[in-house]
């Protein structure tokens, strides 16, 4: 039997605001680094991701109009394109001297790195880049790696958002993934359906009675419906909800539909929130 626990949990909702918060108000705060990874699939191969998403929208970005890329090459690959396991000790060695290097020489910031069919790019920003090669080489000279590397000037920081910064459907997946760990480190019987409140806002009415209507007829419940005073860019709010489970595969399958309806129309879906449910006599 299962227990409903109805004030255990951090929403959703809560966590994707206080991230933008952090994104929107960095200048004012202490730079916190927010790191997470992702793999996008395509017909054979794989690439692997690691970002700091906290940086494109930092003081610290706007003080390194810069970019730094270093290439190297992966001496053991597996057939999907990554790095064979006894590579990775190596990479990590490789990751953390450049990381000490570029940082402690040129004041640059380590922003992420991209894999893919057995080459690993590094991703930097700085406001220096005058000897950038010879901080590069004092590294993996040494180490006897083979690299390239260029520096330009990218004030749009267009490297770090076309490249390592996550599209909205894998923005939206990486989101759900820390609610579910967080779930999980409570106890959540995380297959238990239970009630998921979501929240979508438009720009104009028509959009959100059209978007209602089609929700409903894939078994949500419209919960409230506003009008958010002083906002003029999507001011009209929806709350809808349904019966889901709240596993990794289920999560997905339900934002990621609610997510792409909402870009149809223009709109903003911006998360959900639940509550735990544990087994009967879990703590």
């Amino acid at each position: 039997m299962l227990r409903k626990i109805l004030d255990a949990f951090t929403m959703k909702k809560i966590i994707a605001f206080c991230w933008g918060l952090l994104m929107v108000c960095g200048v004012n705060a202490q730079y916190r680094e927010d790191w997470d990874t992702y793999v996008n699939e395509f017909s054979d191969h794989l690439s692997s991701v690691m970002v700091d998403l906290a940086f494109g929208g930092s003081a610290e970005a706007r003080l390194r109009p810069n970019a730094i890329i270093i290439r190297i090459r992966v001496d053991s690959i597996r057939t999907n394109g990554m790095p064979a396991e006894n590579q990775l000790k190596k990479l990590n060695i490789v990751e953390d001297r450049l990381v000490e290097q570029l940082t402690g020489k040129l004041q640059a910031m380590y922003t992420g790195r991209f894999t893919k069919d057995g080459k690993r790019d590094f991703y930097f920003y700085s406001n220096d880049t005058s000897n950038y090669r010879l901080a590069i080489a004092e590294v993996l000279d040494p180490m006897h790696i083979s690299w390239l590397a260029k520096a330009q000037t990218d004030t749009g920081y267009s490297n770090y958002f076309n490249v390592l910064y996550p599209g909205g459907k894998q923005l939206e997946s990486m989101k759900n993934r820390r609610v579910v760990d967080n779930l999980k480190e409570k106890g959540d019987v995380l297959t238990a359906p239970r009630k998921i409140n979501h929240f979508i806002f438009f720009k104009t009415e028509k959009d959100r009675k059209e978007y209602a209507f089609t929700v409903q007829d894939n078994g949500f419940t419209v919960e409230n419906a506003g009008k958010e005073i002083g906002v003029n860019d999507r001011p009209y709010t929806l709350q809808i909800s349904r019966i889901d489970r709240v596993d990794y595969n289920s999560i997905d399958k339900v934002t990621l539909y609610l997510w792409e309806l909402a870009v149809k129309y223009s709109a903003k879906y911006d998360g959900w929130e639940t509550f735990v449910v544990k087994e009967e006599g879990g703590r």
